[in-house]
């Protein structure tokens, strides 16, 4: 059992070395797998039926996950946003 905690608890130090040479997942906040609408929502400071519109309309590209969910790619949600996302007022 040792050896499986050793090599998880390695290849966990390698994923955050290189996800900290990449810099745009640590300055993003989002986490490197794929997100609900939900989540994406919660992120950029939107409802998520706006999430769900951007996606119907092509505005932010989804990937099909089982027979009527959608889940998002953090490169696609970073890329909608910096094309002009309804993000929260500050």
């Amino acid at each position: 059992m040792s050896k499986t905690i050793d090599s998880e608890s390695a290849h966990t130090a390698d994923s955050a070395d290189a996800a900290s040479s990449d810099g745009s997942v640590a300055d993003s906040g989002l986490p490197n797998r794929l997100l609900t609408a939900f989540e994406v929502a919660e992120f950029v400071g939107c409802h998520e039926e706006t999430v769900r519109r951007a996606y119907l309309r092509g505005l932010l590209s989804s990937q099909r996950f089982g027979v009527r969910g959608r889940r998002f790619h953090r490169v696609d949600v970073l890329d909608w946003i910096s094309r002009g996302a309804p993000t929260r007022k500050s």
